[in-house]
């Protein structure tokens, strides 16, 4: 599922640019199944930044703000908090005192003379993120906080109790687990497709597979992960295909 924010200067404009993508949903120009869209105020996206509850893919924003506020020092914000998040300024102007490329964002662009551009880039990007390239980052939600996991980090999840555990590579020596209430089936779908699932409970990052027999997984640091017979033909097929 593909969620897009939208914050603009007043509630009116908000809504606008919601009304305009949620009209393109109704006519197939962006996928409408796979997308939800949520509006907010500055002041919301700055209290879930602050509580490391923001989690979208796609976010619009205004440049300017009241008091003195802007859009790019939210977009910096946005870039350190969520790396994986496109942002797309749509402006009734832009400020000559703005430096836009302060700030990493897909695109620049004025309201009404740019609304196509705004769904063909939307949609794009719909396309982009739900293509397998795109699943480099995983949201997880632990204690009422969202963290953004590299992909590439994972070594394995286990399913462990009702927790779900991801063991994450920080380097040759340590190692850091974080934690998660969602089935193994549903965190399947988010991660790309080096990851195999071996058992019922456990999900390997073929990347680090050291050696494998029929019985068993032998990652890279020792730890040795039993393959279930249920699952032993897909492991068989995708392991064959490791360097």
């Amino acid at each position: 599922m593909v969620k897009i924010g939208v914050c603009d200067v007043n509630e009116d404009e908000t809504r606008r640019t919601v009304y305009l993508l949620e009209s393109q949903m109704k006519n197939d120009v962006i996928d409408k199944d796979n997308v939800t869209i949520a509006s907010h105020t500055l002041e919301s996206v700055m209290l879930d930044l602050d509580d490391q509850r923001f989690d979208y893919d796609i976010f619009i924003t205004e440049l300017s703000f009241y008091n003195g506020r802007n859009g790019v020092e939210l977009a910096k914000r946005i870039n350190k908090a969520a790396p994986s998040c496109n942002i797309i300024f749509y402006t009734n102007k832009i400020p000559n005192e703005l430096d836009i490329y302060e700030s990493r964002h897909v695109n620049c662009m004025l309201k009404g003379r740019h609304d196509g551009r705004l769904v063909m880039t939307t949609g794009r990007l719909i396309e982009a993120l739900m293509s397998e390239k795109s699943k480099a980052f995983i949201k997880i939600r632990f204690d009422r906080n969202i963290i953004i996991l590299d992909c590439r980090e994972i070594m394995y999840i286990r399913l462990e109790g009702r927790v779900t555990k991801f063991y994450i590579v920080m380097n040759e020596k340590e190692k850091k687990i974080f934690y998660e209430y969602r089935p193994l089936s549903e965190i399947m779908k988010d991660l790309p497709d080096n990851f195999v699932r071996c058992s019922s409970s456990v999900v390997v990052n073929r990347d680090y597979v050291y050696m494998y027999t029929h019985q068993m997984i032998t990652m890279k640091d020792g730890r040795e992960v039993k393959i279930g017979r249920k699952y032993s033909d897909v492991m068989k097929s995708k392991l064959l295909n490791l360097k």
